[in-house]
């Protein structure tokens, strides 16, 4: 029971839905260009590396998992950041997409030596980032870190070092692009 309730707790705060939540605060449009530029690849790589046997699970558990799962989202990000900026320069979510990327790249430069936990990453950085925002599903979002993070070391995912350099990394991505 503890095990199937820590797994509905990491698909309902899986870092794909923290992205669409951060999106949504700048529209349905923004919401729809990340899903199709970053979540639905992304996607499209879990179930390839998964069904390949090259991943044991869709959350790239393994830090060897993780250099595929690093490129195919800074590529997304990297498109969407081109197309916005010759259709539009002045989108809120042109300036939005330095966090995610922010997050990712942090996370891929210690990925050696620490596998940060990016469910964790993702919801500080989506909280935070509401927050500034002045939303208030930010503040409804900050409960669910801690619930997150039991989750995901019930799950054995992840190490308390991991969870906690997740938090940090997505605090530290929101506030530096000062949405």
């Amino acid at each position: 029971m503890t095990h199937a309730l820590a797994r509905w707790i990491s698909i309902l705060a899986h870092p794909f839905v923290m992205a669409s939540l951060m999106a949504l605060g700048a529209g349905v449009r923004s919401a729809l260009l990340v899903a199709g530029f970053a979540t639905v690849p992304l996607a499209a790589l879990m179930a390839l590396q998964v069904r390949s046997g090259r991943w044991g699970n869709v959350d790239a558990s393994r830090r060897e998992e993780r250099p595929a799962l690093f490129a195919v989202a800074g590529l997304g990000l990297l498109a969407l950041a081109v197309y916005l900026a010759v259709t539009q320069p002045v989108s809120p979510l042109l300036r939005g997409l330095l966090a995610p990327v922010g997050l990712l790249g942090g996370a891929a430069a210690v990925n050696r030596w620490v596998k940060v936990s990016l469910h964790v990453g993702f919801a500080v950085l989506a909280a935070a980032t509401l927050i500034q925002l002045e939303s208030a599903l930010g503040w409804a979002l900050v409960p669910v870190v801690p619930i997150l993070s039991w989750s995901r070391l019930v799950l054995n995912r992840h190490r308390l070092t991991e969870l906690v350099a997740g938090g940090v990394l997505g605090l530290a991505a929101s506030l530096l692009t000062g949405i």
